[in-house]
């Protein structure tokens, strides 16, 4: 009897720190914090084909943007190209009105400005993870003023526990 109790004792202790440890890996994974961002550069190839470090994007060139953050997951959101769909059917057979949702928001053939985020169409570029970053390529077609913005996240993707850093890089000048 006494052999029994022990390896009852035993087999709750084996319990108990096997159900301890489980709760305390599931509270590491709960507590997660909130990224930032340290830079982003941009790149372009040059004559050679090698990334040559720019300060300003060429309208009509490809330019890498790269972005040096500890985040788990990086979007980028440019800000080069907000296209409205327009409606089939026109009052005078010249101009064509803006398609709209059942909101009044305009429904968009493509959009990379964050200000569209959340409208059908709207989508910020995908990046891929190197050595320098986040990084993604973008070819902006026309020169101006463009808003950069980087939207980062450690934890969450797709659930309620989704909780993006959105950091505006600010006014991005393009020639």
């Amino acid at each position: 009897m006494n052999i029994l109790e022990m390896k009852k004792t035993l087999y709750q202790i084996a319990l108990a720190l096997f159900a301890g440890a489980s709760f305390m890996s599931c509270l590491k994974e709960d507590i997660v914090a909130t990224p930032g961002i340290n830079g982003v550069k941009f790149y372009m190839a040059n004559s050679q084909g090698k990334d040559s470090l720019i300060t300003q994007p060429v309208r009509g060139k490809a330019v890498k943007i790269v972005v040096d953050t500890d985040a788990d997951m990086c979007s980028v959101w440019p800000g080069g190209a907000r296209v409205i769909m327009k409606k089939k059917v026109s009052t005078d057979g010249v101009t064509f009105a803006d398609s709209v949702d059942m909101f009044n928001h305009p429904v968009l053939t493509n959009s990379d400005l964050y200000s569209d985020y959340g409208l059908v169409g709207a989508k910020g570029l995908k990046t891929t993870l190197s050595s320098e970053g986040w990084y993604c390529t973008y070819t902006y077609s026309k020169a101006g003023e463009f808003d950069l913005v980087v939207v980062v996240t450690n934890h969450g993707y797709n659930t309620n526990e989704f909780k993006p850093a959105v950091v505006e890089v600010g006014k991005l000048q393009v020639k």
